[in-house]
């Protein structure tokens, strides 16, 4: 499941249809609208993945400053905010 949802972080279908959008409707902002893509779109996935490996690769150690049942609704709410809730109805 970790693998999968590494390789969705990295290469979704947002990642391959956005960015060809983006950079039309950019007009001459694009290097602008492409620095705020890469932050986004790349950055974050980088930065979660160092994150998790740097508390041992797992959410409950993510999440154990905050307590176990609110790290417990925090990854119920990313989960579902990912599949579910957004991705699902737009296919």
């Amino acid at each position: 499941a970790l693998g999968f949802m590494t390789f969705a972080l990295f290469v979704g279908a947002g990642n391959i249809i956005f960015p060809p959008m983006v950079g039309s409707q950019a007009g001459e902002h694009v290097w602008i609208a492409a620095l705020g893509f890469l932050l986004t779109a790349v950055g974050l996935p980088v930065i979660t993945v160092i994150a998790l490996a740097r508390v041992g690769g797992g959410i409950e150690a993510l999440s154990s400053p905050i307590g176990k049942t609110a790290g417990l609704i925090l990854a119920t709410v990313c989960y579902m905010a990912v599949g579910p809730l957004f991705a699902t109805p737009r296919t």
